[in-house]
């Protein structure tokens, strides 16, 4: 209860107050009025019977009644206007109230233009897009917004509190690329006037500005091609570009045609000219015909100096370029070494053993061409001999001789290595180094040699190799043969002459003389009379005591003469007696075997008979008991009824 009374109390004091400060205030409180339009302002109070109207630029002002007057504008255009209601007191104080309110114009024109520049952007290219806004108030309530196709790129505001139209020029940077060619940029002029402004906020957007973008060209094209020959080419090169470019081939500043039937005259460096508007682009393909080699170049038929390096060069056109390879009887002395294109055949110190035919071969993967030539040492003739030191003809058997191996160079050499053979069989490996003459260049080794009569006819060869430098290939000069023949003295066979030869009286007897020598020995007898000699035999032809006694056989050639002493010896014949002795002693074996033989048999004589009417013995059954005669009756049987 007493809340209320207390409450009461408080508003009529409130009241009170209200009746002697007074109130006012407007509606609308503010107002946002485009250019040139109307308003219209209510100024309100709670206190009557005072002085109230409206301090107004333009417009007129209506009293409704004490507490309310109304400001009306039919056509707004006082730019920065600022009317205020004001109230009279009694006592002439002035209470006011200022009403709010923002003038603002749309802009008359919103274009868009590049700046300093017309016509096609080139990618890549900084350029300067800008908005040009006619008469827009107030500006700082102004956005400028700024769009790619439907995409926002950038806006802009403005700090300018200018209430009045205003032109701006807002800028935007752009960089085109070849994606923005036919790109749409627009600018967009808006006024932000708050929520008591028109909703959505007035706006003008500029007509698009459609931007052509210049690029390129841009090339897509190999560097390097490789073709086989006879192929039909058209380069895969491709150009981009706006506009669209143009493509033109050139080889040393001739225009070219694609497609093209490539040879090897062919290859070589195209130049692609690409042009596109005012921008030229070259590019550079080198082509490269494959081709196989069709001729070999340089090798010829060559006679080259014994002894003095010489060369064979090969080589061929081709591509790739070729490998090569030689053909010819390997020697030491020869090699091959390949280099820029060339196959070079080197000969070393040539010899008579680099006479011959060479072959070269040049080949790629597309092919290969062969040529031979022939090659031929001048003065080429045996540069090595043999000969025997102090002696000539036939050698001897047992004797030591001495062979020397002469070897003739042309030019100075390192060293000469000698080989010696007997027959196929080395006997010697030696250096000649320490045996060279006063002539630099001559060289001789020696071999001594000794001989039986195993082999009466021998060859040995002398084999000679230079080494020109140290370390280098043994080179083969030549050899020499020198066949020797080996003389021997006769040596008689004792085997069919033996010193002692026994005869049988009255049967003849051959002497065999044979001897085993070089030259073929004579042979010859002393012999007695009742004797023939025949092909070095001496046959005695009836054994006498005439013939017994001493034969000499005597086998002589050009090396010496041997002679042979046989002793021929008589001896009697027994063997007639032998034979009739034994002849005798067999006879009289044979008859006392046969006498023997007849005594057994009449003793043991036995025969099988059959007993008639007789029955056997129960006991074993047999006829003859005990070995005792039976009396039972026997009969003898034929040989037909043992037969049966």
């Amino acid at each position: 209860m007493c809340e209320g009374i207390l409450l009461r109390i408080f508003l009529a004091f409130l009241y009170l107050y209200a009746n002697v400060a007074g109130t006012l205030w407007l509606d609308p409180p503010r107002a946002v009025v485009r250019h040139g339009d109307s308003l219209s302002v209510n100024c309100s109070t709670n206190v009557t019977n005072l002085m109230l109207d409206w301090e107004k630029p333009q417009g007129h002002s209506k009293k409704i009644d004490d507490e309310k007057v109304t400001w009306t504008v039919d056509h707004l255009t006082e730019w920065g206007t600022k009317p205020f209601c004001y109230m009279t007191h009694t006592d002439y104080r002035q209470e006011k109230i200022e009403f709010n309110i923002i003038i603002y114009k749309t802009p008359e024109r919103v274009s868009l233009a590049t700046v300093g520049h017309s016509g096609p952007v080139i990618e890549g290219g900084q350029y300067e897009l800008q908005c040009d806004i006619q008469s827009v108030a107030p500006v700082e309530f102004l956005t400028v917004s700024w769009f790619k196709g439907d995409t926002l790129v950038d806006t802009k505001t403005f700090n300018d509190t200018t209430k009045t139209p205003v032109n701006q020029s807002p800028t935007l940077q752009i960089s085109p690329s070849r994606a923005d060619d036919g790109a749409q940029y627009k600018c967009k002029a808006e006024l932000n006037l708050g929520p008591d402004g028109p909703q959505p906020p007035p706006s003008v957007t500029s007509d698009p500005l459609t931007i052509t973008v210049y690029y390129g060209p841009n090339v897509s094209c190999l560097s390097h091609v490789t073709l086989k020959e006879g192929e039909i080419f058209t380069p895969n090169c491709s150009a981009v570009g706006n506009p669209p470019p143009e493509m033109t081939w050139y080889k040393n500043e001739e225009r070219v045609d694609f497609p093209k039937q490539m040879d090897r005259t062919n290859a070589g460096e195209y130049i692609l000219t690409v042009i596109s508007s005012s921008t030229v682009v070259n590019h550079s393909l080198q082509i490269e015909v494959m081709y196989p080699p069709v001729s070999i170049l340089e090798l010829q038929n060559k006679l080259v100096d014994f002894g003095y390096d010489d060369s064979l060069e090969c080589s061929s056109d081709a591509r790739p370029h070729p490998q090569y390879r030689w053909k010819y009887d390997p020697m030491p002395n020869v090699r091959t070494e390949d280099g820029d294109g060339v196959s070079l055949l080197f000969i070393d110190y040539p010899t008579g053993i680099n006479t011959g035919t060479y072959t070269c071969t040049a080949s790629n993967e597309l092919g290969e061409i062969s040529r031979s030539v022939s090659v031929d040492v001048k003065d080429s003739q045996n540069r090595v001999t043999i000969e025997t030191v102090g002696h000539t003809g036939p050698m001897i058997e047992d004797r030591k001789y001495v062979l020397r191996c002469n070897i003739q160079c042309v030019t100075p050499v390192h060293q000469v290595k000698v080989s010696w053979y007997k027959g196929n069989e080395q006997v010697k490996n030696a250096s000649a180094d320490d045996t060279r003459t006063s002539d630099s260049n001559t060289w001789s080794h020696n071999l001594t040699v000794s001989h039986n009569r195993n082999k009466k006819e021998t060859q040995y060869k002398c084999k000679a190799e230079v080494m020109k430098t140290r370390g280098g290939p043994l080179i083969y000069v030549g050899e020499s043969e020198l066949n020797i023949t080996v003389h021997y003295k006769p040596v008689i066979n004792e085997t069919k002459l033996p010193s002692v030869v026994p005869v049988f009286r009255g049967y003849p007897e051959t002497l065999v003389c044979e001897a085993d020598g070089y030259p073929l020995p004579t042979i010859s007898w002393s012999y007695k009379p009742n004797t023939k000699v025949e092909e070095g035999h001496l046959t005695i032809v009836e054994a006498t005591n005439e013939n017994v006694g001493q034969y000499t056989c005597t086998a002589s050639n050009s090396v010496e003469t041997t002679v042979r002493t046989v002793k021929v010896t008589m001896k009697e014949d027994y063997l007639p007696l032998i034979a009739g002795f034994v002849a005798l002693v067999v006879v009289i074996i044979s008859v006392v075997f046969i006498i023997i033989y007849s005594i057994y048999y009449k003793n043991t004589k036995m025969g099988r008979y059959s007993v008639e009417g007789a029955k056997p013995n129960a006991q074993n059954g047999n006829v003859a008991q005990n070995g005792k005669d039976s009396s039972i009756p026997m009969k003898k049987l034929s040989q037909n009824s043992i037969c049966a």
